[in-house]
């Protein structure tokens, strides 16, 4: 019974750490300095509680192991959707398509989105460059749109620093 508790310890608190870490990488990128010094303070402190206990039972209690690596794993998994959910940064969306330009940016424009056009020549010919500014949440929802529509368009992404003016979906015009 001691072992399968020790076990689901270890499990959860590698879930926590691995999590705070992710969270931590996101506060470094947006340069809020004070916020990724104190989730690591708690993401270490976590880390170096678990890690010991797993290597001072790592003869009797195999099943800590495993539970290591699973709880890596699912904090992986869960600290990136959190961070999907918190994060309101903003993308340039840069899709390029050959034949249904009309048809993405109709589509798109009715979904709400601001839609800019523009032509360009790639490689092979004519091309039309159409350009979303939008929360990164919104990527999935225009994927669809966008490969449902024409499934050899090329899609790229920019995050975006600061922005003023224009139409963004889903934020109000002050």
């Amino acid at each position: 019974m001691q072992i399968a508790l020790w076990s689901l310890a270890i499990f959860f608190g590698r879930i926590a750490d691995v999590t705070l870490g992710t969270l931590r990488i996101n506060f470094i990128v947006k340069h809020r300095k004070v916020f990724a010094a104190l989730v690591g303070f708690i993401e270490v402190t976590i880390f170096i509680l678990v890690i010991s206990r797993v290597i001072q039972d790592i003869n009797s209690n195999i099943f800590g192991v495993f539970a290591y690596g699973a709880g890596f794993a699912s904090g992986t998994a869960i600290g990136m959707t959190i961070s999907d959910k918190l994060s309101r940064d903003m993308i340039s969306i840069n899709i390029i398509t050959k034949k249904k330009e009309q048809a993405i940016t109709d589509m798109l424009r009715e979904a709400g989105f601001g839609a800019t056009t523009y032509q360009g020549v790639g490689r092979e010919g004519r091309v039309c460059v159409i350009n979303v500014v939008c929360k990164q949440s919104c990527l999935t929802q225009i994927n669809k749109i966008v490969f449902d529509i024409d499934s050899s368009a090329f899609l790229y992404t920019n995050p975006l620093g600061t922005q003023r003016g224009g139409y963004l979906y889903g934020i109000k015009k002050k």
